[in-house]
């Protein structure tokens, strides 16, 4: 008997779920499987196109390989050799400090240094908030255990001028998010953990293991793409799972029980698709529409996470048009007024981006706190950039061609009580056998993450499945 497996999306974590499924079923004699998507192109996140001899990535253009998934990932699809870890001149990056680039802090890892002498020698804190950073050592840990936001937490281990001027821009810019309402709990659990268990987050930075080393022998750190980009992952997964029926232009509208009490997925066009098990890897805001007359307690706990929108000016120039650029990039603190979050250097970071004689620079804008200006005409966008990065970069004359990437309503909001949020989705979602939920809206925004949960569902897919042919063959017999 053969059991069908829809997966509503096609981003890395519907890409991921699908190969994971068919490893599952090696014959492809128990499993059919049918993957979604409502764009036109695989990949989600990741897209990555050429133009006049540039590598381009409109959404994310490399992963952490700091925990194993991807890299594992990688070597299952035959990519193992070729990953790319960062060029020679892009292992530094910088933070915008009273209009100049300074480099942060050494050994940072996300909010703090394990070693008080590299917040000493920085140049982003005062004084002040060197002995206020330092405090960190002697101050008592919290003793309520429960969620506070991240800017709560940095102000109370660290100091004010830490969470400004470091966490801020460097962990807000990973969510697209607000610090104020972003929960501690749900996006740097480790932290809260070196508090409780050493009453000091420095102190647990220092205690902390080393990363586990990947099983394969040369994996770049801390992140890793491919020559051609992220897109050689997204190409991979078809050419490695053929058996795997992709559908691009697949729009879904809903996720109903059919007469036989299970599933089909119901296409914008009038089609329906017969399911046994609906996979919804799509943003918990896409899943609740998809989901609400099958079970309208779990369509609210979905849409209860929210999200914020994104946009970036993708810039090419002659080399000679802007100062040297040593270092993949820098962020932007909100204190320095302007509407930039972030600028990657994507020439300097991996090589292979541009021509020799050129530079390509990629710049963020939108988040939760300035959701407007991801909704910019690309004109405006593309005006605001080159107007914000001028000054900072020497940028003169003008780009080579410019691109507007966007995101809308792209990152999901990890706020305080996201663990409370996620429980609840998964208490609904439990009442609706048959149905499963993976992606970025709950337990980790990042590729690995993303593909770390898809093959958890996964397992958990495969394993009630064959529960359930087993009981049909009792009852058949």
């Amino acid at each position: 008997m053969t059991s069908r497996v829809v997966i509503v999306g096609g981003g890395i974590t519907g890409l991921a779920a699908a190969h994971y499924l068919r490893r599952a079923d090696p014959d492809a004699g128990r499993l059919s499987i049918k993957v979604l998507e409502r764009r036109g192109h695989l990949g989600g996140c990741i897209r990555t196109t050429r133009r006049d001899g540039f590598l381009l990535e409109a959404g994310a253009d490399s992963f952490l390989t700091t925990t194993p998934w991807a890299v594992r990932l990688a070597a299952d699809l035959g990519l193992g050799g070729r990953l790319q870890g960062l060029g020679p001149r892009g292992r530094r990056a910088y933070i915008l400090h009273r209009g100049r680039l300074a480099p942060l802090p050494e050994g940072l890892v996300l909010i703090a240094p394990p070693r008080v002498a590299s917040f000493l020698r920085s140049p982003l804190l005062s004084p002040a908030g060197k002995i206020r950073a330092a405090l960190d050592l002697v101050l008592p840990a919290r003793r309520c255990q429960g969620d506070e936001s991240l800017a709560s937490f940095v102000r109370r281990r660290l100091g004010r001028e830490v969470l400004e001027r470091i966490a801020d821009p460097m962990v807000a810019g990973i969510h697209a998010a607000d610090p104020e309402r972003l929960s501690v709990d749900a996006v740097l659990p480790q932290f809260r953990a070196y508090e409780r268990e050493h009453g000091s987050v420095i102190r647990g930075l220092r205690a902390a293991p080393p990363p586990a080393r990947s099983d394969l022998a040369e994996v770049p750190r801390p992140f890793a793409t491919f020559p051609n980009g992220l897109g050689e992952l997204v190409d991979a997964f078809r050419a490695q799972t053929p058996q795997v029926e992709w559908r691009t232009n697949g729009r879904a509208s809903r996720v109903e029980r059919s007469r036989d009490d299970r599933f089909q997925v119901v296409l914008e066009d009038g089609a329906a698709v017969a399911a046994d098990a609906v996979l919804l890897a799509t943003p918990s805001n896409v899943s609740a529409k998809l989901v609400d007359g099958l079970d309208s307690s779990l369509a609210r706990s979905l849409a209860a996470i929210p999200y914020a929108s994104s946009a970036t000016v993708t810039m090419a120039f002659a080399q000679d048009a802007c100062r040297r650029l040593d270092g993949s990039g820098f962020l932007v603190p909100r204190e320095e007024g302007l509407r930039l979050k972030a600028c990657t250097w994507a020439s300097s970071k991996f090589e292979g981006r541009a021509p020799k004689g050129n530079v390509l620079l990629r710049a963020f804008y939108g988040g939760a706190r300035e959701e407007g200006d991801a909704a910019l005409p690309d004109e405006a966008l593309a005006d605001l950039a080159l107007r914000e990065l001028g000054p900072i970069l020497g940028i003169r004359g003008e780009p080579r061609f410019l691109q507007v990437d966007r995101w809308p309503q792209a990152h999901p909001q990890y706020e305080v009580g996201h663990g409370e949020r996620v429980a609840a989705i998964e208490t609904a979602r439990a009442r609706v056998p048959g149905l499963y939920l993976a992606g970025s809206a709950y337990r980790g925004v990042g590729i690995p993450d993303c593909i770390h949960e898809a093959r958890a569902t996964v397992q958990t897919i495969a394993d009630e499945l064959t529960h359930l042919q087993r009981a049909d063959s009792e009852v058949v017999t």
